[in-house]
């Protein structure tokens, strides 16, 4: 047996403190599913066909033991975390994917394993175990695939820093020319669903592996490679299974050539592994890299440079790849950070400080209250508090305003039973110059009075009061309980339309209520103090309000009519007054009312009674208290009940003083935290702590890579004349001789110096006349370039660089040129 050749330490220049440190930070990053920010992390990705020799691959890489049966072997992505450490050590989790509910995210984040020594890790038993997992109780022979993923983090003395995702195998469409048919092909397309979404990501480098034991052409990887990265910029071929190959057949050649780059052109190249063969199933990693390096320092593969061929050059070729990789990555990644971490911190504050204590929960009410309180003060009030919380567009106290004028509106159009009409004319009507929106929900809800003669109303509706409640004496005596019961009856709808006003009113404030709580604290907080304190207290409002309305009733339902308003006697006089005009008029033959013919009033009608004249002075008494009375009514109504029982103190529902008097079970129960919220606020506490320290470690890793001696090779760029000297202060140093490194930034200095000599810019008065040409040639000359787009003269403190070698002759004609370029016009002066 060949002697061992141990592993070459050349990763050792690549993994660096630094370095190691950004892949640290790029690994945690994606643990804590950033996707969800719609960040793109830099990966590798190990793709192709099912049995395609990807986990022989990883193997070589990880000298961890990957299932290498045939068939199907994996049903999910495999994230392999590879760090140099002292001692040994793996632990396994699982990444729900974002598609997961809660509980389900919940129930795989438990699924954690840990091994201490290579020997008792069995990773074939694991994917089972992960893959029942993700199945919650499936079958595990059943081929399903998740979109979970399985992450290793694997810790050794002899491991190189790296991170690669291991994807399913892509599976043929058509298998022996027949098509892949029922649930094989179903699981298929999910494969490839995946496979895709990984490939199409192009912060991805893709591992693209083609087994040597069909063409290249027939294998449905070649196909993604086209489709996903048509310019072949982020693909690294990887060909396994060499050893299958016949030696000196045509097809041995046209693998190598595909390895040299020849045939199917990558940027990244091509490289050949090779795989385990049967007999050496039991042999060591040690035996297995020496019988890899036996075999491509033989034949026709001994012509492939060793940079493209074994496992050892491809974990250097890989940590390269990757390290260039999110270097290059670095400026769009940290912009993405920073988004992400505004994002964070923001749902942060929005959930507002932790309440886990009862002084945490005391102050939190406290201070929701006194905004609160503020809020409804001014929205009662009518003015508009200068704060971010946008409530209604409408403000409190505007929509009271318009609700009680639209109750007082249709109390007056349709607050009477009865619409008595005179000769066609509506006793009764009220003009509205400009009806509300309020008012037209009102008007729609209530019923419109009946219409009714006047004639009518004193035979049919007095004349009935009056023959049934006669009393002992003459009967032209007046009877009062004959106008109390004409008015109770003609006011009958008072109540209904009271009722419903209140209704509407108390719906305003309360809905007002619930929004100024909502816009204040969170879904559990509010539901909490709605149920345990602000809600009781607008229901004990509403019962008051009930209350107050039947108090403000009884006068005009259960007592007879009484007034002292002095207007009371001047309107029975205008009654009688117009009354008496309209009897001398002469009627009409047929007059109308709504287009509707009124029996005409016959003279001999008026006189055949004794009880007409009684049976006018009680409409006329009636008609008079009733307009003074649906004045008071509506203002009762809107003053004492409104106002008094609901408006009052609004603010009084949540105050600081009912805070402090709370127990310490109602404030639990009021103000303590969900415990969603404490979840969510713990997850995102520890993202933002993950953003935060990735941030700092890649905007180190980017002020690195920022040098200009990691950009570009060093270069020896010549200084011409068009280099300018800013200052003296720059001349003295730029005169000494450059280092390497001056030269290799001598173009970015040059720029840089232009740009900051824009700071010694000074202003000063155009020459007239040119000095000699001896003094030109002495004297260096302040040159004066002028903008035509604003006339302004600008003077820099400079002058043309020249070297050692040039002479006065050899400059003299130079300077001239430039002065007279920058010569500008002569200045006019009045």
């Amino acid at each position: 047996m060949p002697g061992i050749v141990p592993e070459p330490d050349s990763l050792e220049q690549l993994q660096s403190v630094e370095q190691i440190e950004l892949l640290d930070a790029i690994d945690n990053l994606r643990s804590q599913g950033v996707n969800q920010y719609e960040i793109s992390l830099p990966q590798l990705i190990v793709c192709g066909d099912q049995s395609s020799g990807k986990s022989s691959v990883l193997e070589g890489l990880t000298h961890l033991r990957f299932p290498t049966k045939e068939g199907l072997c994996t049903t999910f992505a495999t994230e392999v975390v590879l760090r140099k450490d002292t001692e040994i050590k793996i632990t396994c989790s699982i990444n729900p994917a974002k598609n997961r509910t809660p509980a389900q995210q919940h129930e795989l984040a438990k699924f954690q394993k840990s091994f201490s020594a290579r020997e008792d890790f069995d990773f074939s038993a694991l994917v089972e175990k992960a893959r029942k997992c993700m199945g919650f109780g499936d079958n595990p022979e059943t081929p399903l695939h998740f979109d979970d993923v399985l992450r290793i983090h694997f810790a050794a003395p002899d491991l190189p820093s790296l991170t690669i995702v291991d994807l399913p195998g892509v599976i043929q469409s058509q298998v022996g020319g027949q098509k892949v048919k029922g649930d094989q092909r179903q699981v298929a397309e999910r494969v490839k669903k995946l496979v895709a979404g990984y490939m199409s990501d192009n912060k991805s480098i893709i591992l693209a592996v083609v087994s040597a034991r069909s063409d290249p052409e027939v294998q449905a990887i070649i196909g993604f490679i086209e489709e996903f990265d048509p310019k072949a910029e982020r693909t690294l071929g990887i060909i396994t299974k060499p050893d299958t190959l016949y030696v000196g057949l045509p097809t041995e050649a046209r693998f190598v050539k595909l390895l040299k780059n020849e045939l199917t052109r990558l940027q990244l190249g091509w490289h050949a592994v090779k795989n385990r063969s049967p007999p050496e199933s039991k042999h060591s990693n040690a035996e297995r890299d020496q019988s890899e390096r036996d075999f491509f320092n033989s034949g026709i593969w001994a012509t492939v440079p060793r940079s493209d061929v074994g496992i050892d050059a491809l974990r250097s070729r890989l940590s390269s790849i990757l390290l260039r990789h999110i270097r290059n990555e670095l400026p769009s990644l940290v912009n993405a950070i920073e988004n992400a971490v505004s994002n964070t911190d923001a749902r942060l504050k929005a959930l507002g400080d932790a309440r886990e204590s009862q002084q945490q929960q005391r102050i939190y009410l406290t201070q929701k209250a006194e905004r609160f309180q503020f809020i409804i003060s001014h929205a009662v009030n009518g003015t508009r508090p200068p704060s971010k919380e946008q409530i209604n567009e409408m403000s409190l106290r505007s929509e009271i305003q318009n609700l009680g004028m639209a109750f007082a509106d249709v109390m007056r159009l349709k607050g009477h039973t009865w619409n008595i009409i005179e000769d066609g004319i509506d006793e009764n009507a009220v003009s509205l110059k400009d009806p509300s929106t309020e008012l037209a929900s009102y008007d729609a809800a209530i019923a419109d009075p009946q219409y009714i003669s006047r004639g009518e109303f004193l035979q049919d509706v007095i004349g009935m009061h009056v023959r049934n409640n006669r009393m002992i004496g003459l009967d032209a005596i007046l009877n009062p309980w004959v106008i109390g019961g004409v008015f109770r009856q003609y006011s009958e709808p008072w109540e209904h339309i009271a009722r419903m006003h209140l209704k509407r009113v108390f719906e305003a404030v309360e809905a007002y209520v619930e929004d100024t709580l909502q816009s204040l604290t969170d879904d559990w907080t509010y539901q909490r103090l709605m149920y345990e304190q602000v809600g009781p207290h607008l229901h004990k409002k509403r019962e008051e309000l009930s209350e107050k309305l039947e108090e403000l009733l009884i006068p005009y339902q259960h007592r007879e009519p009484s007034t002292h308003d002095p207007r009371f006697s001047r309107t029975i006089r205008e009654l009688r007054q117009r009354r008496g005009l309209q009897e001398t008029k002469p009627q009409p033959d047929v007059p109308f009312s709504f287009g509707k013919p009124i029996r005409p009033r016959s003279e001999s009608f008026l006189t055949q009674s004794a009880d007409d004249p009684t049976n006018e002075d009680i409409m006329n008494l009636m008609q008079a208290y009733y307009s003074s009375a649906i004045t008071v009514f509506i203002d009762n109504v809107s003053l004492l009940a409104v106002e008094n029982c609901l408006v009052h103190d609004l603010a009084s529902l949540f105050s600081p003083t009912l805070v402090s008097g709370m127990s310490n079970e109602q404030l639990e129960a009021i103000a303590s935290e969900s415990k969603e919220i404490t979840e969510e606020r713990a997850a995102l506490r520890q993202k933002l702590r993950d953003l935060e320290a990735g941030r700092r470690i890649l905007s180190k890793q980017a002020c690195q890579v920022s040098k200009p001696s990691q950009l570009r090779p060093p270069t020896s760029t010549p200084r011409t004349r068009s280099h300018l000297h800013l200052s003296s202060e720059s001349r003295s140093t730029r005169d000494h001789t450059p280092t390497p490194s001056q030269h290799n930034n001598q173009r970015k200095d040059t720029s840089d110096d232009l740009i900051s000599g824009f700071g010694r810019i000074s202003i000063s008065p155009p020459r007239t006349q040119r000095a000699g040409a001896s003094s030109a040639r002495s004297t260096p000359r302040r040159t004066t370039p002028s903008n035509s787009a604003n006339n302004v003269f600008t003077t820099m403190q400079a002058s043309p660089t020249v070297t050692e070698s040039e002479t006065d002759d050899e400059r003299g004609p130079w300077l001239d040129e430039q002065w007279r370029k920058n010569q500008p016009p002569p200045i006019r002066t009045s």
